[in-house]
């Protein structure tokens, strides 16, 4: 599995995992798992808002 494979996995399911290390030392977090849980974040947000497939974008960071 590549990097990007694993955080599209990340964005889309989120990462108990990397929760909880987040919570423990979020200075420990990479970039990349840092990016990922803001896109988990803006999805789970996007949802829940109740806006409809095609009408919000994700952001890119």
């Amino acid at each position: 599995m590549t990097n990007e494979e694993r955080n599209i996995i990340i964005a889309v399911w989120g990462d108990t995992t990397l929760r909880i290390k987040l919570d423990d030392n979020p200075y420990g977090l990479t970039p990349d798992e840092v990016r990922s849980l803001l896109v988990n974040d803006s999805l789970n947000n996007l949802l829940l808002s109740g806006v409809s497939a095609g009408a919000g974008e994700l952001p890119v960071y």
